[in-house]
């Protein structure tokens, strides 16, 4: 076989390949289930650089109740939320641990509800993949699809690594004619925050928060995975809140115990359900949540201009309004958010 030859062959291959991928990237861009958890998830990697202030990991009452762009009007300070619904610790660890690779913020924090949780991986593949889908390929995201197939042999490897395995049979659900491939979103307005504007009023249950006598144990693996997210922070020299959202299904049991753990941990714990926070932050159960563990936008508000002084009070976090490499970009941001929320600037 002579060089021409030769040439003409790997011309073919490369050709081949590149066109391979443009036709799996894009029928998987058309059949995977993008949600706004992993979109604003994936969103994170555009922020340059070590210009995030705060970093905000857990659950969805994170998700849905903490806006880092209205404490940016209010105090300029940024932020960005890496949050999904019901998510297990292991990711929780690998997002943070992730993030730390491309920012060095001066606060970390974590909502560590799911420490009183037994995670099922086999139950919850959905919610896994609302975090997992939205990272990038990395050892951390390895690392807990490697527990997740090691506890759950239906969930394989390659299906998280390619989604296309597990979403393949979409097409029956799409229109095919009309639906176009969408890629996970490369920039978020919001940094996080999906906002919920339903309005479901609710109800505090008798003694809500009241001593009882009782007590709450955690989940020995969930303790483990926060017990490393505290490590590797201290080993940053980045600073540690424990934080606890307004939730109505929660026990002064586990406020205690876990105020215990923090203690134990030499970290910050907050909790906003307490009677005394309950107080200042305002929030009305008729008209500011969503459902009992989620509040919406107006309580999204209220909490975030509350937790925001809170923050810059606690931490005396930077104010960047005036500087032009920051500012330009999330004031435009801020724009688009007051636009779509109705918050006046």
């Amino acid at each position: 076989m002579n060089r021409k030859e030769c040439l003409k062959i790997m011309v073919r291959c490369v050709a081949f390949v590149v066109v391979f991928s443009m036709l799996f990237g894009n029928a998987t861009d058309l059949l995977m289930r993008h949600d706004d958890e992993s979109n604003e998830i994936h969103a994170f990697y555009s922020e340059p650089e070590d210009t995030i202030d705060v970093l905000y990991v857990g659950s969805s009452p994170l998700l849905r109740g903490v806006s880092p762009m209205v404490m940016w009007q209010e105090h300029g300070f940024t932020g960005y939320v890496r949050a999904s619904a019901l998510q297990a610790p292991s990711v929780s660890y690998g997002l943070l641990a992730e993030s730390l690779k491309y920012q060095n913020p001066e606060l970390v924090v974590l909502l560590c509800d799911n420490i009183f949780s037994d995670y099922d991986y086999a139950e919850r593949e959905g919610d896994l993949r609302r975090g997992l889908d939205g990272m990038k390929m990395s050892k951390y995201k390895l690392d807990i699809i490697k527990e997740v197939t090691a506890a759950d042999e239906s969930q394989s490897m390659l299906s998280y690594a390619f989604p296309l395995m597990r979403y393949h049979d979409r097409w029956k659900e799409i229109n095919l004619a009309e639906d176009k491939p969408e890629p996970l979103l490369e920039h978020s307005f919001k940094k996080g925050n999906v906002y919920l504007r339903e309005i479901e009023p609710q109800t505090y249950p008798e003694n809500f928060m009241e001593p009882t006598g009782e007590t709450a144990s955690f989940d020995e693996s969930a303790k483990g995975y926060i017990e490393k997210s505290i490590a590797l922070c201290k080993e940053k020299n980045i600073p540690v809140l424990l934080l606890h959202l307004p939730k109505m299904s929660w026990t002064y049991a586990q406020s205690e115990a876990l105020e215990g753990f923090a203690a134990a941990q030499g970290v910050t714990y907050l909790d906003l359900d307490r009677a005394e926070y309950r107080e200042q932050l305002g929030l009305d159960p008729q008209v500011d949540y969503y459902d009992q563990g989620h509040m919406n936008l107006t309580g999204t508000i209220k909490l975030s201009r509350w937790l925001g002084a809170w923050l810059d009070a606690q931490y005396a976090l930077p104010d960047h309004r005036e500087d032009a490499a920051i500012s330009a970009e999330w004031n435009a941001d801020f724009k688009e958010y007051a636009e779509k929320t109705g918050l006046q600037e």
